[in-house]
């Protein structure tokens, strides 16, 4: 018979026996929630590292796309010459040559399936009756000379070093499209559309749309890229003249002009207006910003005379690189044609130079649309970065576009440029001087921005075809300077040349241009 006193051991032991059950259930249920917390936390690590990992190679991929278009622009810059061309050396309008140059969209897209670049253009019909994507051009170079651009062919030639993609594993596609605006001021809107007819072409009006493809992550073969990014940006046209058209005079002067030495100039025929020739344009302004001392024009000594084309090529037949053939032309002082002319005791001072009173005095506002004050925002602008020069040593007949010069000293010893290809020289060194056999073809533009005291200086025989800007003082001549007025140079180099960003021109995209 049980005692109470074995109850109460049974009972006590009962409860030993639950309370340690309920303990080893305990402790399986928390390892079994920290086994699950530490699965889910290193699967929420993975995962954050698998996102992060994406999401770095997708940025790597976007900065090389983008930062691919930043070298894109330099390289349409560095080719502004040649861009719109359609002859000449280089010529990217220039049809059959097996060189870089722009071939039509229209039949080009057939079977690529979004992936050529002239996707990226709307085939949207514009007011001309013609889609944007069939009036466009695309860059490419025909390698292999069947006039079949493969999309290889069709990338920018640009150096992977140069674009940060040495790497195996990353990769850049570089392309560009080409919009020639016809151009119709009777019409409104004037803009009509994008057009290959080179009859309906202005050279001054374009745009181009440059697209660029960055992937990260490939292969060793640079294929099989985890991640990609597709990003295009537009660049319209503008010219380093403010779109003016450039000097409409063969000098243009803000300070003194001492006609010293022998100086000839060849006048604009209609810079006054139909047949009213202009061969020098001065200071006369009173405003206390450019109030010369003394006259505007010092014929104190000297020879000097202006005469018009012909007379100075003793031809009415000029020569096809504009170049004197003889090496003897001039402004002959016994001929009674000439318009202004000292010699000796005999001075004659004729409409074609003009003291105006009106003359501007920021030449950098008149010039490029730009105030002095902020004369730096030209170079950035519109000359490249190979073309900023601290002497001008290096420039000669192959030299073409826009040159930036500083330092001391810009000594023009030989032919810079040329007939085919003129150049924007802009020189704000201490002292610039043209010497004995020294030709410049396009416009030299003289500067005292950024020395107070720069100043120009001729020794010798040197001759400028195109025009003259000097915002620098004048020194004497010594020899003959000359001046030989074309307004085709002029316009070649100040009407084109410079890029600027179209407002909402950037954009992405998904897997395809289209």
């Amino acid at each position: 018979m049980m005692t109470t006193a074995d109850r109460m051991v049974r009972q006590i032991c009962g409860r030993r026996r639950q309370a340690g059950g309920i303990t080893i259930f305990s402790a399986v249920l928390i390892l079994i929630l920290l086994t699950e917390m530490v699965l889910y936390a290193v699967q929420t690590g993975v995962f954050e590292q698998r996102k992060s990992s994406n999401e770095l190679r997708q940025k790597v991929a976007f900065h090389k796309a983008d930062s691919a278009i930043q070298q894109a622009k330099q390289y349409m810059l560095r080719n502004s010459g040649q861009v719109v061309k359609s002859i000449g050396t280089g010529a990217w309008m220039a049809a059959g040559t097996s060189d870089q140059r722009w071939y039509p969209c229209a039949g080009a897209t057939s079977g690529t399936k979004g992936a050529h670049p002239c996707f990226a253009e709307s085939a949207t019909t514009a007011y001309n009756g013609t889609s944007f994507r069939d009036g466009s051009y695309f860059f490419g170079i025909d390698a292999d000379s069947n006039d079949a651009i493969t999309l290889t062919e069709a990338e920018l030639p640009l150096d992977p070093d140069a674009l940060g993609t040495s790497d195996p594993t990353d990769r850049v596609e570089l392309y560009a499209i080409l919009c020639m605006f016809e151009v119709d001021r009777s019409q409104d809107p004037i803009v009509r559309g994008c057009t290959t007819d080179a009859a309906k072409q202005d050279n001054r009006y374009y745009m181009i749309t440059l697209l660029s493809r960055g992937q990260a992550d490939c292969d060793g073969n640079g294929a099989n890229c985890s991640a990609e990014a597709l990003v295009s940006e537009k660049i319209g046209s503008f010219g380093p003249g403010a779109g003016e058209g450039g000097p409409a005079v063969p000098l243009t002067a803000r300070t003194n002009v001492p006609l010293s030495g022998t100086v000839e100039i060849v006048p604009n025929p209609n810079g006054g207006g139909e047949g009213v020739p202009i061969s020098s344009w001065v200071n006369l302004n009173q405003d206390p910003a450019c109030r010369l001392s003394g006259d505007p024009i010092s014929p104190i000594s000297g020879s000097y005379a202006t005469c018009e084309r012909h007379e100075w090529y003793g031809t009415s037949e000029f020569p096809s690189d504009y170049k004197c053939p003889t090496n003897n032309c001039s402004c002959s002082k016994n001929d009674d044609r000439l318009l202004t002319y000292a010699q000796g005791n005999n001075r004659e001072m004729g409409i074609d130079i003009v003291p105006d009173p009106n003359f501007p005095c920021d030449l950098w506002l008149y010039t490029f649309g730009i105030p002095k004050a902020r004369y730096v925002e030209v170079r950035d602008a519109v000359v490249p970065i190979d073309h900023r020069l601290t002497s001008c040593d290096s420039l000669d007949s192959d030299s073409a576009g826009v040159y930036w010069i500083t330092g001391a000293s810009c000594d023009i010893k030989t032919q810079i440029g040329s007939a085919e290809n003129p150049v924007l020289l802009i020189s704000l060194v201490a002292n610039t001087k043209i010497t004995a056999g020294a030709e410049i073809f396009g416009v030299l533009f003289v500067s005292d921005a950024a020395n107070a005291n720069a100043e120009f200086t001729g020794n010798g025989h040197g001759t400028v075809y195109g025009a003259a800007v000097m915002d620098a003082v004048m020194e004497h001549f010594n020899g003959t300077f000359q001046v030989v007025y074309l307004e085709n140079l002029i316009r070649a180099v100040t009407e084109t040349g410079a890029f600027g960003n179209v407002a909402g021109g950037w954009a992405d995209f998904h897997d395809t241009w289209e």
